[in-house]
C-alpha cells in the first residue's frame, strides 16, 4: 500500500523507495521520450494509472528492485520531464483532460525523475483517442495501443478494462455524487446550527448523522459544545462506534468521530474529548484478526489528533493518545501502545514494509489536507500544495512530532511490550525538532506527558528515541545529525557528560 496524496517532495520520492511496484506505483530504468516505443508505453502505462483511483506515481530511473538506475548527469535533458509537456504528451492520445505533476531529485548518486498521475477528476476512466504504433529497426510495427482501448492499472501491469474493475473504479464517483446529492440539505443544517448559536439558542435540533457532510457535522456539535449539555454527543459516539465493525461504514464513522474529537479539543471540553478518544479506542479493541486495515485506518485519525494535540499544546492527550496498552484482555504479550500494535499489524499484511517510512504520516495528513472538519484550527488558506511539501507545513511537521512524542512516552512510561518505532526519522529532523525540544525545556509539558517518570529517566528515553531515529534515518538519506542543544544540555544535565 501506498500513500497517494500528490505531493512530489524528495521526502516522498524516499518514501516510495521503500516499497515495491504496485497499483498505484511503477518503475522505469529509463525513459527517453525521444524514441517513439518509450512515448507510447509511457502514455500507455500513464493512462492506466490514471484510470485506477486514485492515480499514482512514475519513478523514472528506478530498476524494477526498487535500486536506483541513473547516476547524475546521465539525463541529457531534463525539462522533456516538466509537468506540463509530459500532460501534451499525454493528452495527444486521449480524449480528456490530464494534469501531471513531476520533480526531478538527486538521490545518493543518483537522478529519479517523480511523475504523479492523479486519477480524472470526474471519475471515469477514459479510453484511448487514436493508435499507438512504433515501427522496430526491423520494420515490424508494433501496435502498443488501440483506438477506444480502455486501461487500467491492475498490480505492477497494465490490463484491459474487466467487469471485476467497475465497483473500484466508480466508488469515488459514486461517494461524491452521494455527497452532492446532500449538499444542499447539509448546508441549510450548518446555516441553522451556525444561526442558532448566533442568537444564543439552545441546543441545535439537529440529529447528528454519519451520512452528513463533515462541515455540517462540524457546525451541529460545535452548537451541541456550546449547548453545555453532551447528551447527544454521547449518544452519537455509542453509535458510531457500532458502525465501525461494518466495512461500508467504517471509514465515514471513523471521521465523524474524529471530527467530534477535533472540535471538542478544540473547544477545551475536555470531557467529551476523553470520550471521544475511548470511543476510538473501543472501536479499535473490538476488531477481530485479519482487520488490519481497519486497525490502520483508526492508527492513522489517532496521528490527525495528536498533531492536533501538539498544535494546541494539550501534552495529557498525547499522552492519553499514546498509552493505551493492546490487547486489554491479558494475553501475555501486550503491547504499551495500540499505536504500535497497529502499524506492526499493518506491516504483517503487507499494507507497508516493515519498519520503513512514514507512511502513518502521509496517509494522516492526508486526511486532513481533504476533510477541513478534522483540523479546525488550520483553513485551508493555510494548507499548502502538495506538490511540493513546504518546510514550515504546520501539518505535517505536527504529525512528526507526535509520532516521536508518542515514542518518548512509550519508553519512558510504557509498563508492557513494543517500543515506538519512530516513523519521523524518514522525514528531515528539523520538522521533529520541537518535540524534543518542548519535552527538555518546558516542565509543566513535561509533567503532563510523564507524569508517572522522573526527569533522569524522560533523559534516558530521549537517547534510546534519538539514537533509535538516527539510526533509521540512514536508510533514507541520513537527514537526522544530533539532538537539539536545549535537549543535549537536558539529557547531559540527568545522564552525565558522557551519554
Amino acid at each position: 500500500m501506498i500513500v497517494v496524496d500528490g505531493r512530489t517532495d524528495r521526502e516522498k520520492l524516499v518514501e516510495l523507495l521503500q516499497v515495491s511496484e504496485q497499483t498505484h506505483l511503477e518503475f522505469k530504468s529509463e525513459l527517453d521520450l525521444t524514441t517513439k516505443r518509450d512515448e507510447l508505453n509511457f502514455v500507455k502505462d500513464a493512462v492506466s494509472m490514471i484510470n485506477r483511483p486514485p492515480g499514482g506515481y512514475i519513478l523514472v530511473g528506478v530498476e524494477d528492485d526498487g535500486t536506483l538506475a541513473l547516476p547524475t548527469g546521465t539525463m541529457a535533458d531534463r525539462a522533456r520531464f516538466d509537468g506540463a509537456r509530459l500532460g501534451d504528451t499525454i493528452r495527444k492520445y486521449i480524449e480528456g483532460e490530464v494534469h501531471v505533476i513531476s520533480q526531478v531529485h538527486e538521490v545518493d548518486g543518483h537522478e529519479v525523475v517523480l511523475i504523479y498521475l492523479p486519477h480524472h477528476r470526474d471519475g471515469l476512466p477514459v479510453p484511448m483517442s487514436k493508435l499507438g504504433q512504433f515501427q522496430e529497426q526491423n520494420g515490424k510495427q508494433v501496435v502498443v495501443f488501440r483506438e477506444g482501448d480502455v486501461l487500467v492499472r491492475e498490480g505492477a501491469k497494465n490490463t484491459p478494462l474487466r467487469h471485476a474493475h467497475w465497483n473500484d473504479l466508480l466508488g469515488l464517483r459514486d461517494q461524491r455524487l452521494r455527497e452532492e446529492a446532500r449538499a444542499h440539505v447539509d448546508s441549510l443544517i450548518a446555516d441553522l446550527a451556525t444561526a442558532m448559536r448566533a442568537n444564543g439558542g439552545g441546543p441545535a435540533p439537529v440529529p447528528l448523522s454519519v451520512e452528513m457532510a463533515d462541515d455540517a457535522f462540524g457546525e451541529a456539535v460545535v452548537s451541541q459544545l456550546e449547548s453545555g449539555s453532551d447528551i447527544r454527543l454521547r449518544q452519537f459516539l455509542g453509535q458510531a462506534t457500532a458502525l465501525v465493525s461494518n466495512p461500508d461504514e467504517r471509514r465515514t464513522a471513523l471521521d465523524k468521530i474524529t471530527i467530534l474529537t477535533a472540535h471538542a479539543m478544540y473547544f477545551e471540553c475536555d470531557a467529551i474529548a476523553e470520550k471521544s478518544i475511548d470511543s476510538l479506542f473501543d472501536a479499535y479493541a473490538k476488531l477481530g484478526q485479519g482487520e488490519a486495515v481497519a486497525r490502520l485506518d483508526i492508527i492513522t485519525r489517532a496521528y490527525v489528533l495528536g498533531s492536533l494535540a501538539i498544535r494546541l499544546r494539550q501534552w495529557a492527550i498525547v499522552h492519553d493518545l499514546a498509552l493505551r496498552p493492546y490487547p486489554t484482555n491479558g494475553d501475555v504479550y501486550i503491547y504499551s501502545s495500540w499505536i504500535r500494535h497497529g502499524q506492526v499489524d499493518a506491516s504483517r499484511a503487507d499494507l507497508f514494509p516493515k519498519d520503513k517510512g512514514g507512511m502513518m504520516i502521509s496517509a494522516a495528513r492526508v486526511l486532513m489536507s481533504e476533510q477541513p472538519a478534522t483540523r479546525p484550527d488550520v483553513p485551508d488558506s493555510a494548507v499548502p500544495d502538495p506538490g511540493d511539501l513546504a518546510h514550515d507545513d504546520a501539518l505535517f511537521n505536527s504529525l512528526c512530532q507526535f509520532d516521536v512524542l508518542y515514542c518518548l512516552i512509550v519508553a519512558a512510561e510504557g509498563q508492557h511490550h513494543g517500543s515506538g518505532y519512530p516513523a519521523a526519522s524518514a522525514m528531515n529532523q528539523d520538522r521533529s525538532d520541537p518535540a524534543f525540544e518542548v519535552v527538555a525545556s518546558d516542565p509543566d509539558a513535561r509533567a503532563a506527558m510523564f507524569p508517572t517518570s522522573d526527569e533522569r529517566k524522560i533523559a534516558e528515553a530521549m537517547t534510546q528515541v534519538f539514537t533509535s531515529a538516527e539510526r533509521e534515518s540512514f536508510g533514507f538519506g541520513g537527514h537526522w545529525w544530533s539532538l537539539p542543544q536545549v535537549a543535549q544540555r537536558f539529557v547531559s544535565n540527568h545522564l552525565g557528560e558522557g551519554t
